[in-house]
C-alpha cells in the first residue's frame, strides 16, 4: 500500500508494546529438579507442583539443587501482583467469614497454580481490609467471590505495562443503616 506521493504507508506507531514479564519467573528450565526449601514445592517438567512424596524423595538425594519459588520470593521481596481492598461497613461482624471464603479461594487456586497465594491479609480498622496476593488472577478470583457471597460492588484496575491488578471491593450497606437512610429520605 503507498500514500499519494510515493511513501511506503506504514503502521508502526501502531505497534503493540510486548506485555512486560513477570520479573521472578524462570525463562529457562533448569536442567533436573528443584525444590522449594520453604513451601516444598517441586519444579519439574518445566512447572511449579505441590507432590510431598516426590519432595521427601528428591530432598533426601544428594544431586537435588534447592532454590526459592517465585511465589516464595515474592513473599519475601514483598512484591505482590494483586491487591484487593474491602471496604464495608458490616466488616468487623463478617470478618471470619471473609477470611474463610479468602482462605478457601486460595485452596482452589493453588490446586491449578502453586504460585498463586496470599501474602497478607492486613486489616485497617473495624471497617477496612487488604488482601496481597502473588498472581493478578487469584486477587481477580478473590474479588469475584466476594461480590458473589456478600453483595456489593468490586472495581478492577490494572496497571500500565506491568501485572499488577487493584481490585477495590464495596460490601452493601447493612439493612438497618439502609432503612435509617430510606426513614430519613421520606422525611
Amino acid at each position: 500500500m503507498s500514500t499519494r506521493r510515493g511513501q511506503r504507508y506504514t503502521t508502526s506507531y501502531k505497534e503493540r508494546e510486548k506485555a512486560k514479564q513477570d520479573p521472578y519467573a524462570i525463562l529457562r528450565a533448569p536442567r533436573g529438579p528443584l525444590i522449594c526449601p520453604e513451601c516444598h514445592a517441586v519444579f519439574a517438567k518445566k512447572r511449579w507442583m505441590f507432590d510431598e512424596a516426590e519432595f521427601a524423595r528428591l530432598s533426601a538425594s544428594a544431586g537435588t539443587r534447592t532454590m526459592l519459588c517465585p511465589a516464595c520470593r515474592k513473599i519475601r521481596d514483598a512484591y505482590p501482583e494483586g491487591i484487593v481492598t474491602l471496604r464495608w461497613p458490616d466488616l468487623d461482624k463478617h470478618e471470619a467469614e471473609v477470611r474463610g471464603l479468602i482462605s478457601n479461594e486460595e485452596a482452589r487456586a493453588l490446586a491449578v497454580n502453586p504460585l498463586a497465594r496470599v501474602m497478607k491479609i492486613v486489616t485497617f480498622n473495624k471497617r477496612e481490609m487488604e488482601v496481597q496476593t502473588t498472581s493478578d488472577q487469584l486477587a481477580q478470583r478473590i474479588g469475584r467471590e466476594l461480590v458473589r457471597a456478600f453483595g456489593g460492588k468490586a472495581s478492577y484496575r490494572w496497571a500500565h505495562k506491568d501485572m499488577m491488578l487493584r481490585v477495590e471491593w464495596v460490601g452493601p450497606e447493612s439493612a438497618a443503616r439502609s432503612r435509617s437512610q430510606a426513614a430519613k429520605r421520606k422525611v
